[in-house]
């Protein structure tokens, strides 16, 4: 199984923002925010809500898209995964980018 909170780690720290930051912007507390990242704490449809209202980004898919394994995909849909996994991994780049500037 995948696990969504680290993908809600790796999403708030390639944004280059603390979990303090991060907690604020999602209406939720830190403490809760860090054991979602931790995978201690199941993340809520309305926070996975949040992710997307907020950085425009679906954890589940980009959770499957970074750790998921596109060869265990029947044929006709792994380049169909491929593209979608390479969208998902540069439009969270570019997250970051506009963070920085």
């Amino acid at each position: 199984m995948i696990a969504i909170g680290s993908t809600a780690k790796s999403v708030r720290e390639r944004l280059g923002i603390t979990q303090r930051e991060a907690a604020e912007r999602l209406g939720i507390t830190p403490v809760h925010l860090c054991n979602v990242e931790n995978n201690k704490s199941p993340a809520s449809s309305t926070l996975l809500d949040k992710y997307e209202e907020i950085w425009g980004v679906d954890l589940y898919v980009l959770a499957w898209c970074e750790r998921g394994d596109v060869e265990k995909l029947p044929k006709s849909v792994r380049d169909a995964a491929k593209q979608l996994k390479s969208f998902w991994i540069d439009r969270v780049a570019k997250l970051g980018q506009q963070k920085s500037q």
